[in-house]
């Protein structure tokens, strides 16, 4: 996947998914290409194609029979594309949706990247910071089930800002 690969692969990864798809035929795959191709638009600025190619992925996953790639394609999506298209707080149960079947997949890592980004929205949303803070330590808990506390560690700005903002850091300077 791009994780596993340099920043300058992954492009040419979501190219080649895509190409792959044209010539052979639509795969579970196809999706995550093309959410991939989608961020990357969305990341030069080009948010109307952006828009309209992450939701031709969101159809393909749709008519795909399976869900394992639901959650990459989501956190694709909605880790930028669609946060710059659409209202944030509809942005909110659709990142927790593919937190919750990508751990049913297995996709433990992909599924805590949502959780990340999920925490992330609901802050930006000016959800309650007491309840932001509980998603974050119920996470926190599952990420370390899993083994995910290197992805997890992604969260630590935003928990020391909550605890901050409400006057509960040890060490109110740092952030």
């Amino acid at each position: 996947t791009c994780m596993c690969c340099s920043h300058d692969m992954g492009p040419l990864l979501a190219l080649r998914i895509i190409q792959l798809s044209i010539s052979h035929g639509v795969c579970e795959s196809t999706a995550f290409g093309f959410a991939a191709y989608s961020a990357l638009l969305s990341r030069i600025g080009d948010v109307h194609n952006a828009y309209k190619y992450g939701n031709f992925a969101l159809d393909i996953m749709r008519r795909m029979p399976t869900r394992e790639k639901y959650c990459r394609v989501s956190f694709f999506l909605f880790s930028g594309v669609f946060l710059r298209s659409n209202r944030m707080h509809s942005c909110l149960d659709t990142v927790l949706e593919a937190h919750r079947e990508g751990l049913k997949a297995g996709d433990v890592s992909y599924a805590t990247l949502c959780a990340v980004r999920y925490c992330l929205i609901a802050f930006w949303c000016k959800k309650k910071l007491a309840s932001v803070k509980q998603d974050l330590i119920d996470f926190g808990k599952e990420a370390k089930v899993y083994r995910q506390e290197s992805v997890w560690n992604l969260v630590y700005p935003l928990e020391q800002a909550i605890l901050n903002l409400m006057g509960h850091a040890e060490w109110p300077n740092l952030l």
